[in-house]
């Protein structure tokens, strides 16, 4: 038999809550700019010179004094003496006079007594002699010093999630380290005597484990390091001291299966005997079946045996509680909207994640929901994002305009 239902279950918000109210940001680290790809930045950072440090030219073609060229056109050109080259790299010693002018290429340094530069494609180079056939105004073509990046402004903020464009910005300032949230380190377990890893071959009513691969793939997405503590027995014994070393061994606890009622469900005593248990059912579906507690400081999760339950639990509130914890304010979901492709019956009072396929149309997406059911990983592996559906909602109509979250965000 399967023990006493569920107690209070908590809204979806009302768990977002106690994480967020109960959130200290994780610790920092400085870390080499080579490993700062995907990182959360703790810092604010400051150009400490202009980006770029001197005048350069935007175009190949010749340096001139503005002025000598204002009466210029193809009837009545302009000839200049040629003095000499820059190419990016050299500094052209001198001063450049009128009458004179000097080529150069792109991203060369503007010569002294230059202001601007007029493109190959309007001159003619005949030996030293340039001849100009366009007016040039002061300034054309020149990179002025500070136009990208002005020392003293702030360049990134904290919050963001470094990607490839952040690095580049980085690089053109010459840092050699930031400070960055660490990798909050996830131990993740998955519980239940029918589950075995490849390669060993399944035997009537074992089942690969899926949830461990799963949610590791997650949690390594989001820039967390996973430490695997493989398949725990259905043994409360076993249970409460697996959950006790991964306790010691990482930052946050996260287990599979166990977490019902039923009779093998040994989740919420063995978590009881170490710590306290907060929260046990959400209000929502997939998934209502959700611990959240805590063992000393540290959090604990234990999460439904069912693949697309698991999943889309961190989807809803794993993944923007850790993402919070670090210090990511800079993040914007991808979002799509989207015509549901058929009537969908809600439950009232339980919050609902569906995943949806999306199919471009003529004049946009329509989303076609891809559920089979909480065991059923196929529903989340053919999807390319979900809909939430409110606890208020008890049917969203076909053809309803609906938003759809992608996954790859």
């Amino acid at each position: 038999m399967g023990r006493e239902g569920f107690g209070k279950l908590f809204s979806l918000k009302e768990a977002l809550n106690l994480l967020f109210e109960g959130r200290e940001l994780f610790p920092t680290e400085k870390i080499t700019v080579e490993k700062a790809l995907g990182r959360i930045l703790r810092e604010d950072i400051f150009a400490k010179i202009d980006v770029p440090s001197f005048a350069k030219s935007a175009m190949d073609g010749f340096a001139v004094i503005a002025e000598d060229t204002f009466v210029a056109t193809q009837s009545n050109p302009v000839h200049l003496s040629c003095v000499g080259e820059v190419v990016p790299g050299n500094i052209f010693s001198g001063t450049i006079q009128k009458g004179h002018c000097v080529e150069i290429a792109t991203g060369a340094p503007i010569p002294m007594g230059v202001d601007a530069v007029i493109m190959v494609e309007h001159v003619e180079r005949v030996g030293n002699q340039v001849i100009v056939y366009k007016a040039t105004a002061p300034s054309e073509n020149v990179i002025q010093p500070g136009s990208d990046l002005k020392s003293g402004s702030i360049v990134l903020y904290q919050g963001r999630k470094l990607t490839p464009e952040h690095m580049g910005v980085i690089r053109a300032l010459g840092l050699e380290q930031v400070l960055a949230a660490k990798k909050p380190k996830i131990a993740i377990a998955s519980t239940g005597n029918e589950l075995i890893r490849p390669p060993a071959m399944l035997r009537e009513g074992q089942i690969y484990d899926i949830n461990f691969f799963t949610l590791q793939a997650a949690f390594e997405n989001i820039g967390c390091e996973v430490v695997d503590f493989g398949i725990i027995s259905d043994s409360p014994e076993t249970l409460t001291k697996m959950i006790q070393e991964m306790n010691e061994k990482s930052d946050m606890v996260i287990l599979s299966g166990g977490s019902s009622l039923g009779t093998s469900d040994y989740l919420v005593q063995a978590i009881e005997s170490l710590g306290k248990v907060l929260v046990h059912g959400i209000a929502v579906k997939p998934g209502k079946p959700t611990i959240i507690g805590r063992i000393g400081t540290k959090w604990i999760f234990g999460l439904p045996g069912h693949p697309t339950s698991a999943l889309s639990n961190f989807y809803i509130f794993l993944k923007p509680f850790i993402q919070s914890w670090m210090g990511y304010t800079k993040y914007f979901p991808a979002l799509i909207e989207a015509k549901l492709t058929r009537k969908i019956a809600s439950t009232i009072g339980r919050y609902e994640f569906l995943a949806v396929r999306l199919e471009k149309t003529g004049d946009g997406y329509t989303a076609e929901p891809t559920m089979k059911g909480s065991s059923a990983i196929s529903s989340m592996a053919f999807s390319d994002g979900y809909i939430e559906i409110e606890e208020n909602v008890e049917v969203v109509e076909k053809g309803t305009n609906v938003t759809v979250t992608l996954f790859s965000a």
